[in-house]
This record gives structure tokens, C-alpha cells and sequence, in this order.
């Protein structure tokens, strides 16, 4: 039975389920303290259950009250482990049934786009999973609904939050080095799904899948994270029989900025044995090298080369918690802002608004394509 926020914190109050970190005052004030809570439903039983549920169950202001999704041997034995037992295999149910203020989305792009329409239909505020959409015509509807209902909308970037991304980021608005000139991306890696030869989405262009759209959505964001807005794309694509369903396995972009910055930036993810991730920013006065060799979000390093030398920037890492994958503590920050904007009846930082704009771009790169001769 689906339990009102109230009810089912009590019905709870065995278990982790929802971790709130607040002091509840006791009654009668228990029900008003309860209602400061945003009610959040999370849909995904892939990283919906394994990234976003810690994530926004630990997050001061909101409760995890129910989850959507499949019903997966390791999803099961997680949710026993927290005293979580909510859950429904249909989104339509979950949205009629629940009173919830919000949602998060890990599904696929032309699913989260039936499920972020319909919540937005009733009011319910959106913390949706990049690509925004699986094509541009959705994104931008999605876009205008959010604006006519007036919903507070997020949308997991995760690089930019990561300490390390942070450090450079402020390198270069204060001009450390002088102005940034150029910057070059390199990212190499296997995925999952090409390894295992696993046929899914993620491997189909046309449903949002491929080395652009699926993973380099987070690179089209940051490039202009860090240099502004793009200006030009020209983009090569690179297929090989091994991708499941044929979408590219590789993109090299040449790239230039409103600002007259220039870029280069090459994803691959059918590199076997070959994992890395590094952005280098060629500034007027020395080059910045942010990476990392293994992970998605952990071990970067930012090393600063001059004529002096090189020198290694010491960070402050971001802390894991035990039990937690690797990027939760990063999503983490998003929940906390969405969270933060949805009280505040304010917009967050990266939106759909950002979403949206990364869809423009992989639109400029299929209308820009170079020769492959």
C-alpha cells in the first residue's frame, strides 16, 4: 500500500530506509515537522537504485518515499539492507498513487522524455539523467513545459563537482596561467556493454545511445563548462562491428569558441586496455593537465607545467561513504542543490536548460561531420 510521507517515515522508523538527518520534535509538532519534508520518488532500477537512492536518501530536506523499477537480484538485496520496501514496477502507478513533490530519472532517454512530461503535467519537479532526451525536438519541449509549470528542474553533470574539475575551474577564472588559448579532451575507455557484447540502448544512436550522445553529453557540457560557448563543430565518427547495435564507438571534434578559444576533443569507448581521461588547457603562461587513469570520477590529478617546472596541485578529495559507489558522493551535490532549489522555489544549476543545450551540440556535430577519407 502506498503510505503518505508522514506514515511511511513512521512505518519506517525501524530501518535506514531514509537517513534525514534532522532532530524530529516531538508531537504534536511531528506532522508540520514532516511536511518540510520534500517527498522524492526515484525511477530506475539500474543507477536509480544503486547512484541516485543514496545519493538523495542522504540528503537534509527530503525523503526517498517510494522507487520504480525492475525487480533486480543485487536491487533486492540492497533495498533489504536499508529496510526499504516501496516499490512499484509501473511509473504511471507510482505518480498516481504517491504524493510526491519530486522525482529523479535513470531510464533511458525516450523514457525518461514519457516520464518527465507526465510529472511535469502534475507539478512534480525533475532531476533527470543526462542525455536529456534522444532527440532535440524533446528536449526542447521539455524545456517549455518546465517553464509553463514553473517546476524546479536538475540534471546530473556530475564532472564539474568533482574537487579536482572545481580547483582547475578557479584556475582559470582567475587566470593563474593568463587566458586559456586551448583545450584538448582525451577519453579512452571500454564500456560495458561493448566488453560484454550486451545489446542495449546505449549502443543504438537513434534512441540516445553512442560515444557522442551516451557518454560524451558529459564532455559537451564541460568544454563549455570550462572555455564558453562553442561557436563551430566539426566531428568525425568512428563505427567498429563490435558495438552491438552500430552506433560510433568514437568522436573526434575539432572545435572553436565564441571567444576565440580552440578545442580538440576525442572519446572512445572501445579501447581496450586503454583507460583515461584528460583534459589539457594550454593558457599563456603554462598548460594545466586534469586526469585520471582508472574510475569515472576518482583519482584525477591537476599538475601545472611552466617554464619553472611542474608542479602538483594538492586537492582536498571528495569523501566516500562506506558501501557507496563511487559516484554517489559526487551526485550527492546535485541532490543537496536540487533539493536546496525545490524548497526555495528556485532553479538549479545544471538544468534542462543545460541539457537542452547539450542536445543543440550533438546536433551541431551530425550536421558538421568531417570526411572520413
Amino acid at each position: 500500500m502506498a503510505l503518505c510521507r508522514s506514515h511511511h517515515a513512521a512505518s519506517q522508523s525501524y530501518g535506514t530506509q531514509v537517513d534525514i538527518r534532522h532532530t524530529a520534535p516531538e508531537a504534536p509538532d511531528r506532522e508540520k515537522f514532516a511536511s518540510l519534508m520534500l517527498r522524492i520518488g526515484i525511477i530506475g532500477s539500474g543507477f536509480g537504485s544503486y547512484g541516485l537512492m543514496p545519493a538523495f536518501r542522504t540528503v537534509k530536506g527530503c525523503t526517498v518515499t517510494a522507487l520504480c523499477g525492475s525487480k533486480r537480484e543485487q536491487m533486492m538485496r540492497y533495498f533489504k539492507t536499508i529496510g526499504f520496501t516501496n516499490l512499484y514496477a509501473d511509473w504511471k502507478m507510482m505518480l498516481e498513487h504517491e504524493k510526491l513533490d519530486a522525482i529523479a530519472i535513470a531510464v533511458t532517454p525516450d523514457a525518461q522524455y514519457e516520464i518527465a512530461k507526465a510529472a511535469i503535467a502534475k507539478g512534480i519537479h525533475v532531476f533527470a539523467e543526462k542525455p536529456l532526451a534522444a532527440t532535440l525536438s524533446q528536449a526542447k519541449e521539455l524545456v517549455s513545459l518546465a517553464k509553463k509549470k514553473k517546476i524546479t528542474h536538475g540534471i546530473d553533470f556530475l564532472f564539474p563537482e568533482i574537487a579536482e574539475w572545481k580547483t582547475v575551474k578557479e584556475m582559470l577564472q582567475k587566470r593563474t596561467l593568463g587566458k586559456l588559448l586551448h583545450l584538448s579532451v582525451q577519453w579512452d575507455f571500454l564500456s560495458y556493454d561493448i566488453k560484454h557484447k550486451h545489446s542495449s540502448w546505449k549502443t543504438a544512436s537513434k534512441e540516445g545511445g553512442g560515444a557522442l550522445a551516451f557518454y560524451f553529453s558529459h564532455g559537451l557540457h564541460y568544454l563549455e563548462h570550462f572555455a564558453g560557448s562553442i561557436k563551430k563543430i566539426k566531428c568525425l565518427f568512428t563505427h567498429s562491428k563490435e558495438s552491438p547495435n552500430g552506433a560510433e564507438i568514437g568522436a573526434d571534434l575539432l572545435l572553436s569558441f565564441k571567444n576565440g578559444i580552440t578545442g580538440t576533443a576525442h572519446v572512445c569507448c572501445n579501447s581496450p586496455g586503454l583507460t583515461r581521461h584528460q583534459l589539457i588547457f594550454y593558457c599563456e603562461n603554462g598548460v594545466i593537465v586534469l586526469e585520471n587513469g582508472e574510475g569515472i570520477v576518482d583519482g584525477f590529478t591537476v599538475v601545472v607545467h611552466t617554464a619553472d617546472g611542474t608542479q602538483t596541485i594538492r586537492v582536498k578529495k571528495d569523501k566516500d561513504r562506506k558501501n557507496e559507489g563511487e559516484r554517489v558522493k559526487i551526485v550527492r551535490k546535485l541532490a543537496e542543490r536540487f533539493v536546496d532549489a525545490c524548497g526555495t522555489k528556485k532553479q538549479m544549476t545544471p538544468s534542462f536548460h543545460e541539457g537542452l543545450r547539450v542536445q543543440e551540440l550533438i546536433e551541431m556535430c551530425h550536421r558538421s561531420p568531417l570526411p572520413a577519407e
